[in-house]
């Protein structure tokens, strides 16, 4: 069984490095930056040696403070020492440079009783245990079973054999990608259960080589997290109309089965980091430095969170579009009066999206459709059970038959982008039906921004009613 060591040392550098170079060994390493905190640490983990160096004022009298604690009282204790000045060592100290001597130290003098066992069912709550502990104390007993991880991303499962992780799931991901993403969370709950080993495997790495890989990669993960979204942003690309309008000049566009291939196609509409890691295939950092490049290179942008959910309209503005929306129903059809938002079928998913986070407006309750066929974006519900619905109509010149379906009956038609026109608007005419440029209603227009689309439908009502 792994010996479980207590590091003591004030010294945040030292006691990192040589804690690394422990757990490599195969060692269980808590860790402590002075007596007192020693003490707190000895009650969770209950180790078999202790640590500390030399140096009074870098470790404390860890010795003195475990002898009063009865049950504490036989843990060994070994001594640090940084050099040696013509000294020889004496019994309890060891060399800090000399890491197989110190293994070697902490198994000859560690108590040989084993620690007594785990219960059958274990839970607990991360912010008391890191799972990144809960697992290492598993490993230690060799337990065999599941631990489940209840965090608010979602659930997550870490299944082990003889104390060795053997295969993880987390947020759509399998594996040592889901191992590493559940290690990162510091918030949730955990439940072990024991139960025959698992017939799949797909962890091959020792317990304790996942483990360090995965501190490595949380610390360079929230790194990139930190600078890519500090607030919680999303990202979109920064020309929607157009991804081969982001590649102007020697740069082609890329791979579709591609990362960037992938980041492209997904950022055609707002995502958040999660989204972007849940979607795509290969490691968590290759995703982050790859989403970096795009966004120093100005060919992908960031939405505050904030910007996500708007209202319609104010409370004070919302009796006025009401009673402009009564005047938009035309002779002969019936109601609601229809809005139709005619512009690229790429850019029509990013109104969609724009619209689910619009407040008074419902949106359709089939799933959106990715064809480029014409679709409920959704229904503006202004009070009294007076409604304006909102169509996307696809401007691909391959679509113009279905037009003749749509246009009919609609109060007006407002051509975002740069939705192709002269045909549209020959359309428009022979129904008489007003086409309407979104940029001459609000100035330049970003889909990805829900209170610019709300700007644009009030604009549109008011154009419209104005015009009957």
């Amino acid at each position: 069984m792994s010996r479980r060591v207590l590091l003591v040392d004030s010294d945040v550098d030292a006691l990192g490095a040589l804690a690394s170079a422990l757990r490599a060994m195969g060692l269980a390493v808590a860790n402590a930056n002075s007596a007192e905190s020693a003490l707190e640490q000895a009650y969770q983990s209950r180790p078999d040696v202790v640590l500390v160096p030399r140096a009074p004022e870098r470790g404390g009298n860890v010795r003195e403070v475990f002898k009063e604690r009865p049950e504490f009282a036989d843990i060994p204790v070994l001594f640090l020492v940084d050099k040696m000045v013509d000294v020889d060592l004496v019994q309890d100290e060891v060399m800090r440079v000399d890491v197989d001597h110190i293994v070697s130290r902490i198994t000859e003098v560690s108590r040989r009783v084993s620690r007594p066992p785990l219960p059958q069912d274990i839970r607990g709550d991360l912010e008391q245990v890191p799972l990144v502990d809960m697992l290492q104390l598993l490993a230690m007993n060799r337990r065999t079973g599941s631990l489940s991880i209840t965090t608010a991303r979602g659930p997550g499962e870490v299944k082990l054999a003889e104390g060795q992780i053997v295969d993880a799931s987390f947020s759509r991901r399998t594996g040592e990608r889901a191992l590493y993403r559940l290690l990162a969370e510091r918030r949730g709950r955990f439940a072990f259960s024991p139960g025959d080993p698992p017939t799949q495997r797909r962890i091959q790495a020792s317990t304790n080589m996942l483990l360090m890989e995965a501190m490595r990669q949380v610390d360079e993960l929230n790194e990139r997290r930190a600078s890519l979204s500090p607030e919680g942003e999303v990202f979109a690309l920064s020309d929607l109309a157009s991804l081969s309008g982001l590649l102007d000049g020697p740069e082609s566009m890329p791979d579709p089965s591609s990362m960037r291939g992938r980041i492209f196609e997904l950022l055609q509409m707002p995502r958040s980091i999660d989204e972007l890691l849940d979607e795509i295939d290969g490691p968590d950092l290759d995703i982050l430095d790859a989403l970096v490049q795009l966004k120093k290179s100005g060919k992908v942008k960031t939405i505050p969170l904030a910007t996500l959910t708007t209202p319609l309209a104010t409370p004070e503005q919302i009796p006025v579009l009401r009673s402009l929306a009564t005047r938009l129903v035309r002779p002969g059809f019936s109601v609601p009066p229809r809005l139709l938002l005619a512009t690229s079928p790429q850019r029509l998913g990013v109104l969609a999206y724009s619209m689910r986070r619009i407040t008074d407006v419902v949106m359709a309750p089939e799933p959106t459709s990715r064809a480029p066929l014409t679709r409920s974006l959704g229904t503006m519900r202004l009070g009294e059970g007076v409604e304006v619905a909102v169509i996307g109509l696809p401007t691909d010149e391959t679509m113009a038959p279905t037009w003749a379906l749509s246009l009919p009956g609609t109060a007006a038609v407002v051509r975002v982008g740069e939705a192709e026109r002269a045909a549209l608007e020959a359309h428009c005419e022979a129904v008489e039906v007003m086409l309407l440029e979104a940029d001459k209603l609000i100035g330049q227009f970003d889909a990805t921004i829900p209170a610019e689309l709300a700007a644009l439908l009030r604009a549109a009502l008011e154009a419209a009613a104005g015009a009957g």
